[in-house]
Order: C-alpha cells, then structure tokens, then sequence
C-alpha cells in the first residue's frame, strides 16, 4: 500500500533521515517508534509531502509521489493529522471537515458522515470553532479531518499526546477500526503500551535510521526495547 523506500530528509544542509524504508500494509497498523528527536516526525511530514525527500522513493499502491505535492497526496489517498492537530481555529468544526473534504476532491459527503460515527462527540460541537476546543476534542477533530478525505493510508502523529485516558481509550478504538475496514496505518505514538496494543507492525528510528522492523512480537527482544525508552 505505502512504501518509503531509502528515504533521504531534512531540513536545508542537516540531514534528519538516512535511506529510511518503512511499509504500512492496507489493513494494518505500522507504528513507527524512537526516543525524542530521532526523526520521526520528520518521516511523517516527509511521506504527507510537507517535506520534500532529498532521495528515495514514495510509493502509493505502486505510484510514485515522491515529488508530489501536499494536495496531490491527499487526493491520491493519504490522510495525514500531525501533530498538535493542524485544524483552523477560527473555523468552526463542521468547516474544519468541509476544507478537508473538498480539499480531497473525491470524497462523498458519506465520509463525513462515517467519521462521525466514529467520533460521536463532535456531532454536537460542529459549530463551535475549533480554537475553543479541548485538547482531545481537537486530537477527534484532526483525525475526522484526515478521515473525511477518504484516505487509503492514514498517517498520525502523536495522537494521543497530552489526552485525557478516556478519549485515549476512544482514538485507540478509532484507529483499530479504520484498520479493520482495509486502512493503512501509520502512526508514531511515544506511549509504549498504547503502540504496542496497536502495532501490527514496528519500524524502531534510531539517529535517523530504522534499526528494528518486523512485526509487533519482536519487540520482546531486550535491544529493541532498549532502543525506544524514553
């Protein structure tokens, strides 16, 4: 579904990424994981197309996007919600979820509507604006965003960061179900127990480079564990 093939990144001369591969697979959570700083994001931001790869390969069901731009990959099937939610704050909900939708250009106003089942909370918060929201309505807020476009790889950064454990208990629930229906996923959360309640699969960045990847259970291993304590 996605592929990130030896993927070069950063930020004018400093390097962040060094020949990065990672796959998320439909129907699949990939957690990406590392201590603080390592570069994660920087995958993340590189693969919506906010960042431009220096070299390698981006690979959307078999199409190149490597040099795509934002709202190419959006259309193409990428959903992204970075981190610290990205939504427009002077906007009310229910605006926030329509520049998304039309923005993808191909979602049916159905997509709304599936992604609010799936975070029933905001239904009636659609015409508060998003700059009054709490932390977690906004974390539910961005991640409809990203849903609304009707993506085939859906890509989360840090979405339970700064949460309340009940909502957090909500967007595990989101994303295991998204993944159920067929979606990619790939997500980079800090929190040890929740990746590992949702990994599928495990790609570990150390210094800029993936040293570990395979699936969930080899996390067991004492090295890979090592390599993502905080």
């Amino acid at each position: 579904m996605l592929e990130v093939e030896e993927v070069c990144a950063g930020y004018g001369r400093s390097q962040v990424l060094f020949d990065v591969s990672v796959h998320a697979e439909r129907g699949a959570v990939t957690c990406v994981m590392g201590r603080n700083g390592v570069g994660k994001t920087t995958l993340l931001n590189t693969v919506a197309g906010l960042l431009p790869a220096m070299s390698g390969r981006i690979a959307l069901d078999g199409g190149d996007v490597t040099r795509s731009r934002p709202h190419r990959r959006v259309r193409a099937g990428i959903g992204y919600a970075p981190q610290g939610h990205g939504t427009f704050a002077p906007l009310s909900v229910a605006e926030n979820i329509a520049v998304a939708r039309e923005a993808a250009g191909r979602a049916g106003p159905e997509a709304v509507e599936e992604a609010l089942e799936l975070f029933p909370r905001l239904r009636p918060l659609l015409d508060r604006r998003a700059g009054l929201l709490s932390g977690g309505q906004a974390q539910q807020l961005a991640i409809t965003r990203a849903l609304v476009t009707d993506p085939k790889v859906l890509v989360l950064d840090e979405p339970t960061e700064g949460i309340q454990p009940s909502i957090v208990a909500e967007i595990e629930g989101v994303i295991r179900k998204v993944a159920d229906r067929g979606v990619a996923v790939l997500l980079v959360e800090q929190y040890m127990d929740v990746a590992l309640r949702l990994a599928d699969e495990v790609a570990v960045i150390d210094a800029g480079r993936v040293v570990h990847a395979g699936p969930r259970a080899s996390l067991e291993d004492g090295e890979a564990r090592r390599l993502i304590a905080i």
